[in-house]
């Protein structure tokens, strides 16, 4: 059974195009306010998730932080470049490149799938660190923000039809 959520008739490329202006709008505050405070042995942190990468970098924890920078920054900034770039190639009409265009939208909505990840995991640190007076973690509005810029652009990629991409380039 596919219980995959689909946008069905709001499938169009304006919708896909302000569902992705939405994502880029809500990745401002994710990424300037805290996503997780932590207090162990009474010294309180706040972070976001650059000053988070960095941190795992100082404490030599290279390999999480390059993970983490690329999971939370990188990528998000790449679904929506590449969205982009579909959504001015399916304006633009026709395309020779409609294969290549293709395989970038498969690529965004494989990556869409596993971009939650970043949220769950603060939410399972949140759950897990919780030792009372020894050590505590507390999600902050940045995930939520994240958690929003991230939902936003699953949808857009779903509102965006691959198959315009190929009208476009067929010949009238």
């Amino acid at each position: 059974m596919n219980c995959r959520f689909t946008l069905g008739r709001f499938k169009s490329p304006a919708t896909a195009a302000a569902l992705a202006l939405a994502a880029a709008i809500m990745l401002v505050p994710a990424n300037l306010l805290p996503v997780l405070s932590t207090e162990t042995s009474g010294h309180n942190r706040s972070d976001t998730i650059f000053s988070g990468t960095v941190e795992l970098w100082r404490q030599g924890l290279w390999v999480l932080a390059i993970i983490v920078f690329t999971a939370s920054i990188i990528i998000p900034v790449l679904k929506l470049v590449g969205l982009g770039w579909l959504l001015l190639n399916a304006r633009r009409g026709a395309s020779v490149d409609s294969r290549r265009l293709t395989r970038i939208y498969t690529v965004l909505d494989f990556i869409g799938r596993w971009s939650m990840l970043d949220v769950f995991l603060a939410a399972f640190l949140a759950g897990l660190v919780q030792f009372g007076e020894f050590s505590t973690v507390i999600a902050r509005n940045g995930i939520v923000a994240f958690a929003a810029a991230v939902v936003l652009t699953v949808l857009a990629t779903q509102a965006f039809d691959p198959r315009i991409l190929w009208r476009a380039a067929s010949p009238s």
